[in-house]
């Protein structure tokens, strides 16, 4: 059998899987997505998404805040009290209005230092995306291997059914003992357990996936694709460009702009405070305008502790972004082996093993059918052509999963 042919076997009793399907889904109106459905679905509806995109929102009610003019509000006193003098008496009034201004780019800085916090809940959601698109990509991958795996066992299935009636004939002939027709029946039942169970695990697997889109209750999905599909890579590129594509490396670097910002902000208290303000009074019937200049002296408090935090933790992410560089390197070569690894095993079994299975199944039914060969050959042929297919679905999963990975890791996943 060729590999063509190989395909057009999985593909081949879809009628029958869909109707073993069917029961287990959820009432209501189904929905049929391809793995790209599938990851839209999760970009626009998952919860968790949703939840990290507000804290884009709340990182830019800072920025609003850092970018008033003046930190603080104008100030107003007023004093007014009688003055009892002789021969006359007179109302003193005393009103001044204050404006501080802050000096040494604090403003700017504290700007900076928004504008950082929102960069780094950016590429947080963007974090919280490609790990959740990873998730909704195996999940949906293991739905297609349990279906392909319902979709063979139903297959086998229908198959034990026929090995049985041809045993339960040749005994009714009298070429066949008892025992080969009990054998059979028992093939037969664990056929029927293996195939229910396969549809259990597809149920699972789809309540899963439900969940990560964040689906109602009453929905119902079904996945449709190809194990098969895989894409092309290169390792050196995927090594080249991993890091522009990691948004964890992005976090830290919007991290670090957002300690360095505290930093200045800690220099700028190094500059006094200044304050403006004019004053009205009336003393003892006289009108009396000032004007006013406060100074605060920076001579305790001096923005040590935005400074030396700030440093400090600078530092540290310095650290964390070198050791991510680092990392990043290996998990791209060692995903990128596993891959291959992986892709080569699925080909094996596809050249190699799947070309003679349903000759080998053939002949065996054949055989069996005209006594050359007993129940128990034609039980032990049956195992190791399932076992084999079993297998071979098992490696396309392994390197689908294995690519999903190489994927999240390169920064291709977002």
């Amino acid at each position: 059998m060729t590999s063509r042919t190989g395909r057009f076997f999985w593909r081949s009793t879809g009628a029958l899987y869909l109707f073993l399907l069917l029961p287990a889904l959820s009432v209501g109106q189904e929905t049929t997505l391809t793995l790209d459905q599938a990851l839209e679905t999760a970009r626009t509806r998952a919860p968790i998404l949703l939840a990290a995109r507000a804290r884009i929102e709340e990182a830019r009610g800072r920025l609003k805040g850092a970018s008033v003019l003046f930190q603080q509000n104008p100030s107003i006193e007023t004093e007014a009290g009688p003055r009892f003098s002789t021969p006359n008496n007179f109302t003193d009034v005393d009103v001044a209005v204050t404006q501080e201004v802050e000096l040494g780019g604090r403003r700017k800085a504290r700007m900076a230092g928004a504008q950082a916090g929102i960069d780094k809940e950016i590429a947080g959601s963007e974090e919280a995306t490609r790990r959740l698109l990873r998730e909704v990509a195996a999940s949906f991958s293991r739905a297609l291997g349990a279906r392909e795996r319902v979709r063979l066992l139903t297959t086998t299935e229908k198959l034990a059914q026929e090995f049985l009636q041809i045993a339960e004939r040749r005994y009714r002939a009298g070429d066949a003992a008892i025992l080969e027709v009990n054998l059979s029946r028992t093939s037969t039942a664990r056929a029927r357990a293996e195939l229910r169970l396969a549809a259990a695990d597809l149920s699972t697997e789809l309540g899963d996936l439900r969940v990560l889109l964040g689906m109602r209750i009453g929905e119902s999905i079904a996945v449709t694709g190809d194990l098969h599909d895989r894409g092309t890579y290169e390792e050196g590129l995927l090594l080249t460009q991993a890091l522009d594509g990691r948004p964890d490396y992005r976090a830290l670097q919007a991290e670090l702009r957002e300690a360095e910002a505290d930093v200045r902000l800690g220099e700028g208290f190094k500059w006094p405070d200044l304050g403006f303000g004019t004053r009205y009074k009336r003393d003892t019937g006289d009108n009396v305008y000032q004007g006013g200049l406060k100074i605060t002296l920076p001579v305790f408090s001096r923005g040590q502790e935005l400074r030396s935090t700030g440093s400090a933790r600078a530092s540290r992410i310095r650290l964390e972004m070198d050791a991510l560089r680092n990392a990043v390197q290996h998990e791209v070569s060692s995903s990128f082996e596993t891959y291959q690894g992986k892709m080569e095993a699925s080909t094996e079994l596809e050249r190699g093993a799947l070309p003679s299975l349903a000759e080998n199944e053939t002949l065996a039914k054949r055989s069996y059918e005209e006594g050359e060969i007993g129940i128990a050959e034609l039980l032990l042929i049956r195992k190791e052509t399932l076992d084999t297919r079993l297998a071979y679905v098992n490696s396309l999963l392994e390197a689908k999963l294995a690519e999903i990975e190489l994927q999240f890791r390169g920064g291709v996943l977002r």
